[in-house]
């Protein structure tokens, strides 16, 4: 870096000269409403919409997602208590003016979706999975925890099926986990907080409602990648899938991650704990580096769009806009709103949130 210097000061061409950052701008994220100019900076200041709160049974909200093919379809997850697990609120055409909410929680939440921190939607199938924030589902000392796979078939989810709950499948690898993202039909991406790396399980087929053959699945470990948990606090993902990149919030870490799903092979078997499976493997040589690691608290929520990552932080209420190709911020929103976890872009590419301590789902609409 010396040398560099040195360089520069005896004259480098203009094209070597490093370029600067763009300055940052307080309470605007320029590339999500319109470019910030000289005329128009200082007036993009955006109008926070309540879409639901306590009186539709929100009720400590750590996540959202929309439904992939019922459009305006928005679920939120709500984290429960120890005895009762968690729950859901499905909005039926979300931010129209004849919306409408209904809650449900799984007959056997307390095992199945015990203390959810995450959910994400499969593109393909409209099948959903969640992750929990506990050591032992089982309450019996042990660590049978990971994450569980559900149908967004009304006629199924959460409706008596003679088993185990209404639930497609679960695998119990991974306690602590604090959050997921779709890969594909029944696989997801995990944040594993009890094992501190990243995972990957595939449920492949599900053993249809209230069952419990889990042999077939896969479970690969990429434990190259070092994450640490913040408990209470989500640690979001959300992939490119036009890259393959996957971005995560290592919020104990108080950074924002990004590791290339296209790298990383086979480095050899893992014992099986738990459960059957039909393999567990051990990754190596997977691509990662840390995408920022600048001025976030306790980062939790994450979404993609446009060439834009944004993130929120917990303790801050802010969120906060990068430019994915080179990591420079480019905005840094100040919403006033508590513990923000989850976060999504959403119809007409504006921002949904959740706040565990006001109880609300909040959509930002620029003015």
């Amino acid at each position: 870096m010396a040398a560099c210097l040195i360089i520069t000061v005896t004259g480098c061409k203009e094209d070597e000269q490093p370029k600067p950052q763009e300055p940052v701008l307080l309470n605007t994220i320029p590339a999500f409403y319109k470019p910030a100019t000289e005329t128009n900076y200082g007036k993009t200041m955006p109008q926070y919409v309540q879409i639901a709160d306590i009186n539709d049974r929100v009720e400590e909200p750590w996540d959202l997602d929309f439904h992939p093919t019922r459009g305006n379809e928005l679920w939120i997850l709500n984290k429960g208590t120890d005895r009762t697990g968690g729950s859901t609120v499905t909005i039926s055409r979300a931010g129209l003016p004849d919306q409408s909410s209904e809650w449900r929680r799984d007959g056997n939440a307390w095992h199945f979706m015990a203390l959810p921190s995450a959910m994400s939607f499969s593109q393909e199938n409209g099948n959903w999975a969640t992750t929990e924030e506990i050591l032992d589902a089982n309450r019996q000392g042990g660590s049978f925890t990971g994450p569980a796979l559900w149908s967004s078939d009304m006629n199924v989810y959460a409706k008596p099926s003679g088993g185990n709950g209404s639930h497609l499948d679960m695998l119990h690898g991974s306690p602590y986990s604090m959050g997921i993202e779709a890969d594909k039909d029944n696989a997801f991406w995990v944040f594993d907080g009890h094992n501190k790396h990243i995972c990957w399980y595939d449920f492949q087929a599900d053993h249809g409602p209230g069952n419990s053959d889990h042999s077939d699945a896969r479970i690969h470990r990429y434990r190259e990648i070092e994450v640490k948990r913040e408990p209470g606090v989500a640690s979001h993902l959300v992939v490119d899938k036009k890259t393959g990149w996957l971005y995560i919030v290592d919020s104990g870490n108080k950074r924002v991650l990004k590791m290339n799903t296209n790298s990383g092979a086979k480095v050899g078997d893992l014992p099986i704990v738990n459960e059957p499976l039909a393999h567990h493997w051990d990754m190596g040589g997977v691509e990662w580096k840390v995408f920022t690691g600048n001025g976030l608290t306790k980062p939790a929520g994450i979404d993609l769009s446009d060439g834009v990552l944004y993130v929120s932080d917990f303790e801050t209420g802010e969120i906060v806009a990068y430019d994915v190709d080179n990591g420079w911020e480019l905005g840094r929103l100040k919403t006033g709103y508590p513990g923000i976890m989850g976060i999504k872009i959403g119809p007409e590419g504006k921002i949904w949130f959740v706040s565990s301590k006001t109880h609300e789902v909040v959509r930002i609409d620029p003015q």
